[in-house]
């Protein structure tokens, strides 16, 4: 009986060490997501304020990596900032960056999305020259 109790016990508490170490390993998992997605829009926002102030016809290319559980529908690229949005626990996190000049998502039509699967993409920034169309928009594009 006393073998019976104590493997019950070992168990449970097996259990509740088990269940506290998938806990924390799912938020470490959601707070890299989240530190991935800092680093890939302060590097566009760097990269563009680059262009920016150099003019045209500044070119770069930049590499980041986008993480996991974007969500495309919210993330974008658009009028002085940069937006990404990471699902976190059933809902979003935005990170987001103003950029100094007015920036845009593909506007040479080379892609048709803001990169929404996780991996590493190398990133065009360059200056527009279109002044009456875009404003001198900063065009970043895969």
């Amino acid at each position: 009986m006393e073998y019976l109790v104590l493997t019950g016990f070992t168990m449970l508490v097996l259990l509740i060490l088990l269940v506290a170490a998938y806990n924390r390993i799912n938020s470490s998992e959601k707070e890299i997501d989240i530190n991935s997605a800092e680093r890939a829009v302060t590097r566009m926002k760097e990269a563009a304020d680059f262009v920016y102030i150099h003019g045209h016809p500044t070119k770069l290319k930049i590499s980041v990596y986008i993480p996991s559980d974007i969500d495309e529908t919210r993330s974008f690229i658009a009028n002085k900032t940069i937006n990404l949005a990471v699902n976190v626990a059933g809902s979003h996190t935005d990170v987001w960056r103003s950029t100094r000049g007015e920036v845009g998502w593909d506007l040479y039509g080379s892609s048709t999305a803001f990169p929404s699967k996780e991996g590493y993409y190398v990133l065009t920034v360059e200056s527009t020259d279109y002044e009456s169309v875009y404003n001198g928009t900063i065009n970043i594009y895969q």
